[in-house]
């Protein structure tokens, strides 16, 4: 951000707030459907992102082994899903930490019956896994990271992505944004390139939400 100017600075404190209320009428008005109205954010998004800078990787990053990475790490990330949903039985089970586990899954996947399976599945894909690694990496965690560094841009880009899924009130979608923001953020700071992380986001979600759901 410093080296672009005060100006752009502006254009990322802008777009913060905006995604936050797009999040939030997305998730609590709901004027449209669901689906139509998220790719229509990671598309603002994202054309945002490519006009306030450049594009965020170079022709050499689409390599075997990056892509590769991002396919493994869709995996992995899937995986860790699997196993934290039957820790949170378990431990719901003994302790009632989350009470209404059941009911906040359910909110989650009901936007499932707004449209046909294949289109929710190949809108996941792109624009919204797509677009929402442009703008959350490849922008603001980019950005950030010019003015104060990896460390700190890594953690304020984690706070952020959680903070604009808190206006839904659902703890089970929180600690999912939680816990993917962190987890991409990390690979984006791992790797330095974004390609794995736009090939693990654009994988993982239409697996998690239409292939192969955790409920």
């Amino acid at each position: 951000m410093r080296a672009a100017g005060r100006s752009d600075r502006w254009v990322v404190i802008f777009s913060i707030i905006l995604a936050f209320f797009l999040w939030y009428v997305t998730f609590i008005i709901r004027p449209f459907n669901f689906w139509l109205t998220m790719a229509f954010n990671t598309i603002l998004l994202s054309a945002i992102s490519f006009a306030a800078g450049r594009i965020p990787w170079s022709g050499k990053e689409w390599s075997l082994r990056n892509i590769c990475i991002g396919v493994l790490a869709a995996i992995v990330l899937y995986g860790v899903f699997r196993l934290g949903h039957e820790i949170l039985i378990l431990a719901n089970t003994y302790t009632g930490i989350f009470p209404r586990r059941a009911e906040n899954l359910n909110a989650i996947y009901a936007s499932r019956a707004e449209l046909p399976q294949y289109i929710i599945a190949a809108l996941l894909f792109f624009p919204i896994g797509f677009g929402e690694e442009i703008y959350w990496r490849g922008f603001i965690q980019r950005s950030f990271q010019v003015r104060w560094g990896k460390g700190a841009a890594f953690l304020l880009t984690v706070i952020l992505y959680t903070g604009a899924h808190l206006s839904t009130g659902n703890p089970v979608l929180i600690l999912a944004a939680f816990i993917c923001g962190a987890y991409w953020g990390g690979l984006y700071l791992y790797t330095g390139s974004l390609v794995p992380v736009l090939i693990s986001h654009m994988l993982w979600d239409p697996f998690i939400f239409v292939i192969a759901p955790i409920k």
